[in-house]
């Protein structure tokens, strides 16, 4: 994790090193190891460095030569295979870093370097004789890429606040980004769309490029799909397919850092995983794996569980983790929040506390990477809500029957269940999805949003009715027997998404993130595997359970279809805190906020009695009215 940044002028000006000595401090976190930048009369690029990996010592951006001048933020994972194909010796690939290895990938094939290329990246390449600046976002967008175009220059960023340092770049909220935030809905934003005016992303998978006359061009290089090596194998392939690619995507992460890395743990079948096939890459660094484990409040317990067996059974399996248990106490949901804000370049998610915990003891262990099993289960290790469904629609009875009989005994419930909300529920007219959910005891999300839009008040009522036209459909909308369509769906969404989930909190504190699942290979494998090996004996994960039986505890092979272990901060927030009350009085009194939203349905909410969706949403109000008013202050310092 680097920082890269720069600009390019239309107007016949030449870029101002004033102007790029302000980007760079901006982005003085992401590059403790040094900062340069070069001008080249209309145009300015600039890296900062930050070492993660051995090669990363012999980084010196940015890159020129050829006419060609690059700056990249990259790990580059199949260095040997690039090696060949650009016919380098050994003992040149070996005294290249990722950057020079990328420059000589650019300069031999141009943008079809995309698809040679796989690791995390985000670079940008200025072609003197075309003059045409070229960015690049990695399949999944695990590096983070934002620009503005304005009437007289174009700017890019790792991140947005570099951007805001420069006087012309508008630092505006977009209401109906405002509205999304609120209700959950950032992932229907119109792609490349970010919270903010004059500000876009490059989404993953994409190229953006700009030419000397300001035209811009956007493409997206590749979308989630199967790769036809994997397709039409039998279940013995998958099953050594799964530990072979995965294996790989942790391991090409792990053996060429400069120091220890740290997993974000659960525990669970996605982060279990992960920790098991890391094993005998820290085994011969001679380290141990830092696994740092959320267990909430004081009594250690989680609202979807408790994970400290879990995490008992994976040390007693996996003597080369570190696990570290970490709590936290109950907390005024607004107190120190501005901080959070500055963290995450925005209101960030659900779990912006937590994060923000694990990441400092991440840092404090001495990583500077960290990984986490986000994407596990729509890539790898699906779920299978659907695999009975499907099993009826093909009119397989006798493999229904089964099944069925299978799952009522593993989760210990009755046959009439199983066969009522997971056969026939799941075949329901999608007009009664919510329905359908509240029965299977999955309501939560629709009582929260209707929470949510009571306490609306007329213009973000107004906003939100805006932000969902023309919005591209949800997950929700595809059919549960379709699993593999869901797949490509939640894939296809964090790909186009405006940035990795976490990922500018975890730079905040000195560490790249990174999400194995999440690498291009597994996604490719993961939409090849036959939606038959997706739940199997009544038990999903089925691939994980045979790939891995030898790596996971034995009690993984048994655990149950629910996910424990989510990252929320429901446990460290004291939604009773009188300062609550005070600051609903207070944000009821501001003129400006009365059309966003109804504060004396919010304070009756808050006096209710125990913990409900309707006190959540009115916390929840009074967070978005804090941003909004955080984001002006920082506008006017």
């Amino acid at each position: 994790m680097s920082a890269i940044y720069g600009i390019q002028r239309f107007d016949g000006d030449a870029v101002a090193a004033s102007d790029l000595e302000r980007m760079g401090n901006a982005l003085r976190h992401r590059g403790p190891d040094g900062r340069r930048s070069t001008r080249l009369g209309a145009v300015g690029l600039g890296h900062g460095l930050m070492r993660v990996t051995g090669e990363d010592a012999l980084e010196a951006q940015p890159v020129r030569g050829r006419g060609l001048t690059l700056v990249a933020d990259a790990r580059l994972d199949n260095r040997e295979a690039l090696g060949e194909r650009l016919s380098l010796a050994a003992d040149d690939l070996a005294a290249m870093p990722d950057s020079a290895l990328l420059f000589r990938a650019f300069a031999t094939w141009g943008e079809a370097c995309v698809d040679e290329i796989v690791g995390d990246f985000a670079f940008a390449v200025w072609d003197a004789a075309a003059g045409r600046l070229t960015l690049v976002r990695d399949h999944m967008g695990q590096r983070n890429l934002f620009y503005h175009r304005g009437d007289r220059f174009f700017a890019f960023a790792s991140e947005i606040g570099a951007l805001w340092a420069l006087a012309d770049v508008p630092r505006e909220l977009l209401d109906e980004e405002i509205a999304r935030f609120f209700h959950r809905t950032a992932d229907r934003r119109p792609e490349g769309r970010t919270l903010y005016s004059g500000v876009e992303a490059v989404p993953g998978g994409s190229i953006v490029a700009i030419g000397a006359d300001g035209r811009l061009e956007r493409r997206r290089y590749w979308e989630p799909g199967a790769d036809p090596a994997h397709e039409a194998r039998d279940e013995a392939y998958y099953v050594h397919a799964y530990r072979r690619v995965l294996g790989e995507a942790v391991a090409c992460r792990l053996r060429r850092l400069r120091g220890p890395a740290a997993l974000l743990m659960s525990a669970g079948f996605d982060t279990a995983a992960i920790a098991g096939l890391a094993g005998p890459v820290v085994t011969a660094q001679g380290r141990k794996l830092v696994s740092l484990s959320w267990l909430g409040g004081e009594d250690g317990r989680l609202a979807g569980g408790d994970l400290r067996p879990w995490l008992e059974a994976c040390r007693r399996v996996m003597p080369h983790l570190d696990i570290r248990e970490l709590r936290g106490e109950p907390r005024d949901p607004l107190d120190g929040v501005e901080r959070v804000f500055g963290a995450f370049g925005g209101p960030g998610p659900g779990s912006r506390r937590t994060l923000d915990l694990l990441y400092a003891n991440a840092t404090a262990a001495g990583a500077r990477l960290v990984m986490d099993g986000f994407g596990g289960d729509y890539t790898l290790n699906p779920r299978g809500a659907g695999a009975l469904a499907r099993l009826a629609r093909r009119g397989r009875l006798g493999r229904l029957a089964s099944e069925v009989r299978a799952r009522s005994r593993t989760g210990r419930v009755p046959i009439w269940r199983v066969f009522a909300f997971e056969v026939l529920a799941m075949q329901a007219p999608r007009a009664l999805t919510r329905w359908q959910r509240r029965l299977r005891g999955a309501g939560n999300d629709a009582r929260l949003e209707a929470a949510l839009r009571e306490v609306e008040g007329p213009r973000l009522k107004t906003l939100r009715r805006r932000s969902a036209r023309g919005a591209p459909p949800g997950r929700e909308a595809i059919p549960a027997s379709r699993m593999r369509d869901a797949i490509r769906h939640a894939a296809l969404s964090i790909s186009r998404s405006q940035q990795a989930g976490g990922s500018i909190a975890a730079a905040s504190h000195g560490l790249d993130l990174t999400r194995p699942f999440h690498d291009k290979r597994v996604v490719e494998l993961a939409l090849a595997v036959p939606e038959d090996l997706y739940v199997r004996n009544g038990l999903n994960r089925y691939l994980a359970r045979q790939a891995l039986a030898d790596l996971y505890p034995p009690e993984l092979q048994t655990r149950g279809n629910a996910n424990e272990g989510a990252l929320i901060d429901q446990a460290i927030l004291d939604l009773d805190s009188p300062g609550l009350a005070a600051e609903a009085a207070r944000c009821g009194r501001i003129e400006r906020f009365a059309g966003y939203f109804d504060f004396d349905r919010v304070a009756r909410n808050l006096a209710a009695p125990g913990v409900s969706a309707r006190k959540h949403a009115a916390v929840r109000a009074l967070l978005t009215v804090r941003f909004i008013e955080w984001f002006a202050g920082s506008n006017a310092g």
